[in-house]
């Protein structure tokens, strides 16, 4: 009991390592509180300035797959660190930049190193996860609930800290992005581990006879016992009396043992719960245990192709509020009071930041937690709570369309941020389960690809039509006064896309109940 105490302060420990970790990569979503600020200080166009907010993005979820390829492989540990040094980097020459004023830095340069900051925050936010879920993962929802919820709250953490410290200065703000991120990310490293899950092993007694008895693989079984993950740490226990050693599900405890395996052998995973098994976890509690679909594979998979296609679109349309949220505030001020104080407007701005990012702390929260507590309780998919979080973002869509006084601004940003929290809480579980636990890095990082394209489309509509409606005078930044006309058409597009997530989403739920029945009809 002494040596199982002291595992699970270790995971609980590590746990908290990794929400510290997540905690530090949000920060590609405070982006909006400084845009408006950074496009005035350098002269850039709104399109210009979109650029970096978009290069940010795509150097968190383009290094998705090769950041996952190399937490899987190696463990998260060294991603952890490439992480610390890829946040300082990327952070540390934009304030310079800043420092500096106009013409100091092209606009290239800018989203090279933007694109370094969120290739950072995609690294140690892998790692984090990866650890969460393998310390824990018998509650995978709950664990990874952590780190996600830490990650959504990461903008109003540094958002309120700088306000609070350096208010109105935004040179001081971005050092401070540069300093703690990493430093945050570097200290945690030392922190955490992948551990042995709770009841991992056992102490049993066995005979040499029975130690080396070899089991026959059926012929006509394709599933695998998963490998040891990398970078877990294995604990062997000696008991009193004559024993050969701990053992997992009658194997020993070594290094390529699985902390993952099944409570039955390979001999009787035909007679377990079908639902269990399969790839589609409806109406049962599925682990991913027996699944691994990753590389290729996932291209060749309908069930990819589909949740793909709608993580894609709603994280666009999350991304395009997330990004522009400052320059929304600021078109809305410049019409409705044009003589406010810029402090004032600023404050106005990180108000919105933390608003989006306390929503999707909570969203997050409670799609993780929830999301356990559907499946175990009532049996029910947690792909619910994604089509719950597409109709959260065609309500955000409608308030944006309709509110022309910044002071009812809030309902956008509130609700945003709630749907976008709510998405990314219960999807990385839905990818680990479908697809399998121990491809989950690599596999989430090719899921966000499609983050890169729609956000991109987003956010170029966006600022374009921002732009079209702005007046440049030359030596000077260029400035929207006509209210919510500077952005309104754009909010009629994520609207359309919108309520197609909303259709693509109830569609996946009825297609997975036929083919669970299919499932079921089977086997009986």
């Amino acid at each position: 009991m002494a040596v199982e105490d002291k595992l699970r302060t270790a995971r609980i420990v590590s746990v908290v390592a990794s929400t510290a970790v997540a905690l530090s990569c949000g920060t590609n979503y405070v982006y909006s509180a400084y845009a408006p600020q950074l496009a005035e200080r350098l002269h850039l166009t709104t399109t210009e300035s979109n650029w970096i907010g978009t290069f940010g993005n795509l150097g968190m979820y383009l290094s998705g797959i090769p950041a996952g390829m190399l937490v899987d492989s190696k463990g998260p540990r060294p991603a952890i660190m490439i992480g610390a040094v890829s946040l300082f980097v990327g952070y540390y020459p934009i304030y310079l930049a800043f420092v500096s004023g106009k013409g100091s830095m092209s606009v290239a340069a800018l989203c090279f190193f933007a694109g370094i900051s969120g290739m950072g925050s995609c690294c140690a936010f892998n790692a984090s996860m990866k650890a969460a879920v393998l310390n824990f993962p018998s509650h995978r929802g709950t664990a990874s609930a952590l780190p996600l919820s830490a990650f959504g709250l990461s903008a109003f953490f540094f958002s309120l800290l700088s306000s609070t410290l350096f208010p109105g200065d935004t040179a001081s703000f971005l050092l401070l992005l540069a300093i703690a991120t990493s430093s945050i990310v570097f200290i945690s490293f030392f922190f955490l581990r992948v551990l042995p899950a709770p009841n991992a092993y056992s102490v049993i007694q066995t005979t040499r006879d029975n130690s080396n008895k070899l089991h026959r693989t059926k012929s006509g079984e394709t599933r695998q016992r998963p490998q040891a993950e990398p970078g877990m740490n294995y604990t062997t226990i000696t008991g009193s009396s004559s024993r050969e050693g701990a053992q997992v599900n009658g194997e020993p405890v070594t290094e390529t043992s699985s902390i993952l395996s099944s409570s039955s052998s390979d001999d009787n995973v035909e007679d377990e719960d079908p639902e269990i098994c399969s790839t589609h976890p409806v109406d049962g509690v599925h682990h991913g245990y027996h699944v691994d679909i990753r590389g290729w594979a996932l291209t060749r998979s309908v069930d990819f192709w589909l949740y793909w296609t709608i993580l894609g679109v709603m994280t666009g349309i999350g991304l395009m509020t997330i990004n522009n949220i400052g320059h929304s505030v600021q078109a809305l001020w410049s019409k409705y009071l044009p003589d406010t104080d810029p402090k004032v407007v600023q404050t106005r701005q990180a108000m919105h930041v933390s608003i989006l990012s306390i929503c999707s702390f909570t969203g997050r929260i409670f799609a993780g937690v929830s999301s356990d507590i559907l499946v175990r309780s009532y049996q029910a998919q947690r792909f619910w709570l994604v089509t719950a979080s597409t109709i959260l973002f065609c309500i955000a869509q409608v308030c944006a369309l309709s509110v022309e006084t910044p002071h009812w601004l809030f309902l956008v940003s509130g609700i945003s941020g709630l749907a976008y929290g709510m998405l990314f809480g219960v999807y990385p579980t839905i990818v680990s389960e479908v697809f399998g636990l121990h491809g989950m890095s690599q596999n989430w990082g090719t899921m966000t690809i499609g983050a890169v394209i729609c956000g991109q489309i987003f956010n170029f509509c966006y600022g374009r039509i921002f732009d079209s409606h702005s007046t440049f005078v030359p030596g000077r930044p260029s400035e929207c006064t006509e209210g919510i006309m500077c952005f309104r058409d754009a909010y009629f597009i994520t609207l359309f896309a919108s309520a197609a997530g909303l259709v693509l989403g109830l569609f996946i739920i009825r297609r997975n109940r036929r083919l669970a029945k299919g499932l079921a009809t089977d086997e009986d």
